[in-house]
């Protein structure tokens, strides 16, 4: 590898747009806050409250999958020691700068459990067996318990690598990246275990008499492709603003391409394989939760994630000119994020409408509230340090990595 260092300055925002840019977060988070007034119960717009409930939930996984998948990829490249994906390493670390929101955020969703899931009805648990027999498990208070347990993991998990990533930027660096590799170690174990119960509790326990144990594993290779393709995404905008031009080069984008590419495949594999192994086993208490999504509209949208979030990336990212093209890696990334919303979607929503169900105005509201919200906090944390790990000893190899 050519270790030429005829690049320019290690990339951060130039002071004069920085202060342009400080603006960007407030005004993300103005219109985070009216998009979320426009919907809270009094407002005339305000209809249905277990539609917003649901809603509101959908918008609310959709930022805490990709933050768990951010996360998830920030330990898998200091675990693995990846030269290359040290450009893109900062991007990721900021990519979970919303993590300490979910808390609050997920405050809202206490106050609906009883709009959400059935075993939050003391009523509907005292006349049924099976959710008195889950009761121990699944009950309000140790479902918020565990919810907020799993939110503060991440978040140390997550401020732990950080502040060592700052600390290493000071010049200092000693045996801090070996820390961070070590902290990944056992917190990537962490992540996993206490995302895979997340989603069973977050997502799984809507239909409380189904279960499926691969389900966990489904969430997270949608979590670990959405936060790839959000990290393509930031990239791909902050280097067209020139910012990342000489750091994160076509080779880095074919890296990440590449790696988008095995991902969707990973989803499709998963998803797939829970599908065919309750398919061919034939429980009905297994099979309910697909016949719902195979009937009425339901059907359409199942059909829509086939093509949408396996068939047509797989096509698009197929080809190396592809992966090498920011304007074609960008709108594929960018489509997946859609279609993991999609996902998230179909596995919510026929909790509500088993019958079949429509995109209502509130899941673009809140979904947009939740991402403006998201967006401000990235924002702010792309200003207050450097674009890329300035301390870290492979910076200057993986800057080369635009010569191999």
């Amino acid at each position: 590898m050519n270790q030429d260092r005829s690049f320019e300055p290690v990339p951060s925002i130039p002071p004069a747009q920085g202060r342009a840019l400080i603006v960007a977060p407030l005004v993300m988070f103005a219109l985070a806050a009216g998009l979320l007034l426009a919907v809270v119960p009094g407002n005339p717009t305000f209809s249905d409250p277990r539609r917003l409930a649901f809603s509101y939930l959908t918008a609310l996984l959709f930022l805490a999958s990709i933050c768990a998948g951010a996360l998830a990829w920030l330990m898998l490249f200091h675990l693995t020691g990846a030269t290359w994906s040290v450009v893109v390493r900062r991007l990721l670390e900021n990519l979970t700068r919303p993590i300490p929101w979910l808390l609050p955020l997920f405050l809202v969703v206490g106050l609906s459990l009883g709009r959400l899931y059935p075993w939050a009805d003391a009523g509907r648990v005292a006349s049924d067996h099976e959710l008195t027999r889950k009761a121990i498990w699944l009950n309000p208070t140790f479902y918020l318990v565990r919810t907020a347990v799993y939110l503060t993991v991440w978040w140390a998990l997550a401020a732990l690598l950080v502040r060592r990533s700052a600390l290493q930027d000071r010049g200092d660096d000693g045996p801090i990246s070996d820390r961070m590799r070590a902290t990944s170690a056992w917190g990537l174990v962490l992540l996993g275990l206490t995302s895979s119960l997340a989603a069973f509790d977050w997502v799984m326990s809507l239909d409380p008499h189904w279960a499926s144990t691969i389900f966990g594993v489904y969430f997270w290779a949608g979590s670990l492709a959405s936060a790839l393709a959000a990290l393509i995404v930031m990239a791909i905008g902050l280097r067209a603003a020139g910012w990342l031009r000489e750091a994160v080069t076509a080779n880095h984008l074919h890296d990440l391409g590449k790696l988008l590419f095995g991902f969707v495949c990973f989803w499709a594999y998963i998803g797939f394989s829970q599908y065919f192994l309750i398919w061919y086993a034939n429980f009905p208490e297994e099979t309910s939760w697909y016949v719902v999504r195979r009937t009425g509209s339901w059907n359409t949208m199942s059909w829509a994630l086939v093509l949408g979030h396996f068939v047509a990336p797989f096509v698009l990212l197929l080809f190396r000119a592809s992966r090498r093209s920011p304007v074609v890696l960008g709108i594929a990334a960018a489509w997946i994020l859609v279609f993991h919303y999609v996902d998230l979607f179909w596995m919510v929503m026929p909790s509500l409408r088993p019958e079949g169900g429509a995109v209502h105005w509130l899941d673009a509201v809140l979904v947009a509230a939740i991402v403006f919200l998201a967006g401000a906090v990235i924002a702010r944390a792309c200003l207050r340090k450097p674009l890329v790990p300035i301390g870290d000893p492979r910076l200057a190899e993986s800057l080369a990595l635009r010569s191999s």
